[in-house]
């Protein structure tokens, strides 16, 4: 069975929420067996997911998601998105614009796969003091 889209709306939306409700978010849209990737870290489950994005989002003042069009084949879906983040600790506070892509997989049950793929130096090196600059630099002599 492929991925229910009403799912995958969920998804978006609970994404888009100014303070997502985690809990929810596992409830009406992850497997328990979810196994979820980034450029940053794995965690395998529901409860290690959890954990994760709020400590993720415990300094964030705003995030939000402006998503494409959904690609799906009878298990996944990708999703193309540009995120606006507003963090304590990176840039000052000043928004940092990442564009990024979600792979999901799974069944009519939920989400088994969560994969993020996106620029880590976009989101996080480029926007420390120290070296945010020296990234830059490299950046600027690459180009």
């Amino acid at each position: 069975m492929a991925l229910n889209k009403t799912i995958v709306n969920r998804f978006m939306a609970l994404f888009n929420e100014s303070h997502p409700d985690f809990d929810a978010l596992m409830d009406e849209c992850y497997s328990s067996r979810v196994l979820f990737r980034d450029p940053l870290v794995e965690r395998r489950g529901q409860d290690a997911l959890v954990r994760y994005l709020e400590d993720a989002y415990a300094n964030v003042t705003r995030c939000d998601f402006d998503y494409g069009e959904p690609v799906s084949s009878a298990h996944q879906v990708a999703i193309p998105w540009t995120m606006t983040l507003e963090h304590k600790r990176l840039a000052r506070g000043a928004p940092i614009l990442v564009d990024g892509i979600t792979l999901l997989q799974g069944n009519e049950d939920g989400i088994e796969y969560h994969r993020d793929y996106y620029d880590a130096g976009q989101l996080i090196y480029e926007n420390l003091p120290l070296l945010g600059r020296v990234i830059r630099w490299i950046r600027r002599q690459a180009a």
